[in-house]
C-alpha cells in the first residue's frame, strides 16, 4: 500500500449551497473556540467594559480557555434582570469566572440594596448525585478539573472580597439553599453539571423568582449534560415555559409575567 502525502493548505473545492441546502460557515472566522465556530461580529470582545469584566471574571480561572462568548451572555442576561426586582445567584461557582464578570460589569458594590449568592461545593460535583447514565458520559471525570478544598474557596473568598454584598456560601446543593435569605431574585445562573442539584435549585428557585426573572444554564446544550437537558425540558413543560438553546451550549429561560 502506498501512502499518499498531502500537500498544504488543502484546496477543498465546494460549490454552496450544498445540494441539501446547507451554507457551511466561511472564513476568515471572526471566533473559534469553546465549541463555536462563526465569521458573524463580535465586535463586544474589543469593548473596554466587557474586556475588563471578562479579565476579572478570568482571574485564577482555567489557563488557555477562551469563553468570551458565553460571558458576554452571561453580562447581557444581568444588565437586563438587573432592571427587575431581587437578588441574584449564582449556583455552581467554582473560580467565579461568571460571577466575577457579571459584578464587574455591573458594578455591584453600587447596588447596595442586592445580594449575590454564591453557592458551590468548592470540591467539585459531589459523587452521590452523579447517575450512572452521567457516569456513563464522563460527568464524574470532570472533577479532575476542580482545584477543590480550601485552597479554591479561599481563593475565591479573596476575589470576591471587594463586593460587600457578595455572599459565599460552601456545601452542597439542596441543602445549602436554607442558608439564602432572599425571598426574590432576578437572576440565576446555574452550573452544577449534574440533574439532582439543578432541578431541586430551579424548584426552589420557581416561586422566588420575580416575573420576568431569567435563568441562565451553562449546561444545557452540551453532549455530556444530555440528562440536564432532558431533565430542564420536563421542568420546563411543567412550568409552560421555554428553553432558549443558544449557540454557545447554554440554555435561557424567563418567568412569565
Amino acid at each position: 500500500m502506498v501512502e499518499q502525502s498531502l500537500q498544504f493548505p488543502v484546496k477543498i473545492d465546494l460549490k454552496f449551497p450544498l445540494p441539501d441546502g446547507r451554507m457551511l460557515v466561511q472564513g476568515p472566522l471572526t471566533y473559534n473556540t469553546d465549541g463555536l465556530a462563526t465569521q458573524h461580529n463580535c465586535e463586544f470582545i474589543k469593548d473596554p467594559r466587557f474586556a475588563a469584566a471578562y479579565a476579572f471574571g478570568m482571574t485564577d480561572g482555567p489557563a488557555g480557555r477562551h469563553l468570551e462568548w458565553r460571558v458576554h451572555m452571561a453580562i447581557w442576561v444581568a444588565v437586563q434582570a438587573a432592571q427587575l426586582e431581587g437578588d441574584f445567584i449564582e449556583c455552581g461557582v467554582n473560580t467565579g469566572i461568571v460571577s466575577g464578570a457579571v459584578m464587574t460589569y455591573l458594578d455591584f458594590a453600587k447596588r447596595a440594596d442586592r445580594t449575590y449568592y454564591l453557592l458551590d461545593t468548592f470540591a467539585g460535583i459531589p459523587e452521590e448525585q452523579i447517575t450512572d447514565s452521567e457516569r456513563k458520559l464522563g460527568v464524574a471525570g470532570m472533577n479532575a478539573k476542580y482545584q477543590g478544598g480550601d485552597s479554591l474557596f479561599a481563593m475565591v473568598q479573596r476575589k470576591f472580597a471587594r463586593w460587600p454584598n457578595a455572599k459565599l456560601i460552601r456545601g452542597r446543593v439542596p441543602d445549602t439553599l436554607a442558608e439564602v435569605s432572599a425571598q426574590q431574585f432576578a437572576f440565576a445562573s446555574i452550573d452544577m453539571n449534574v440533574v439532582e442539584p439543578e432541578i431541586a435549585a430551579a424548584e426552589w428557585l420557581w416561586p422566588k423568582l420575580s416575573p420576568g426573572g431569567f435563568v441562565l444554564l451553562d449546561d444545557y446544550g452540551w453532549a455530556p449534560h444530555i440528562h440536564q437537558k432532558r431533565a430542564w425540558d420536563v421542568f420546563a413543560k411543567q412550568k409552560g415555559i421555554e428553553i432558549l438553546s443558544l449557540p454557545t451550549g447554554q440554555g435561557l429561560w424567563m418567568k412569565p409575567r
